[in-house]
């Protein structure tokens, strides 16, 4: 199934859509970069995904700061739709 590729996280839609909140079940993130943006989106997938069983995070070297680190710590740490849900946080081998 082909999927749309966005540049940023502008604005969650009104209503959560029915397949993130019954579907999704696996979410990868490759190379962020620590902007809000990219906060949000993780924000909002992990408090709506309820059937989300794994989250895997790839960061960017810009990443590699104590505050990003420490929000994203906040982040995986807070509220989630699934109880089952893992996360995982991996500098990226490319960097």
């Amino acid at each position: 199934m082909p999927f749309e590729v966005i540049d940023s996280w502008m604005e969650p839609p009104q209503q959560v859509p029915e397949c993130l909140l019954r579907n999704l079940r696996i979410v990868k993130l490759d190379q962020i970069e620590g902007q809000d943006d990219e906060f949000e989106y993780i924000r909002y997938i992990l408090r709506n995904a309820r059937v989300l069983e794994r989250m895997e995070i790839t960061y960017h070297c810009s990443f590699d700061s104590e505050a990003n680190i420490r929000t994203l710590k906040e982040i995986l740490h807070s509220y989630r739709g699934s109880a089952a849900c893992e996360a995982a946080f991996v500098k990226g081998l490319n960097n």
